[in-house]
């Protein structure tokens, strides 16, 4: 996964709504766009705008259903990222609070 995936899929959750659609999809194998509607505070436009950025990223697929919507989450993405970020903690040392690499700040 290159950066700028990383990215796109970083910016993808750096919204608070769009946190909690993906846990809502998470806690269901698929769910009717009303069901998420009806989960989030929010006007139906606007939470329409959180699924289409989710949906640029690769993490939701919308799959019609009569006159429905059905969203689920992608799971390739995520293990991707999920890959990459355990990778990074596993090639690279952390640095602990009272380390003196860490005490003064960065550079």
């Amino acid at each position: 996964m290159d950066d700028e995936r990383v990215a796109e899929i970083a910016h993808a959750f750096a919204h608070p709504a769009r946190v909690r659609i993906m846990r809502l999809l998470a806690s269901q194998d698929a769910c009717r766009g009303a069901e998420v509607f009806a989960e989030l505070p929010l006007a139906q436009s606007t939470i329409s705008q959180h699924l289409s950025v989710l949906k640029s990223a690769g993490l939701v697929k919308a799959i019609p259903q009569g006159t429905a919507m059905i969203y689920c989450i992608t799971a390739e993405p995520l293990a991707e990222l999920e890959t990459l970020l355990a990778a990074l903690v596993a090639d690279h040392p952390t640095c602990a609070a009272d380390s003196p690499a860490c005490s003064g700040g960065v550079g």
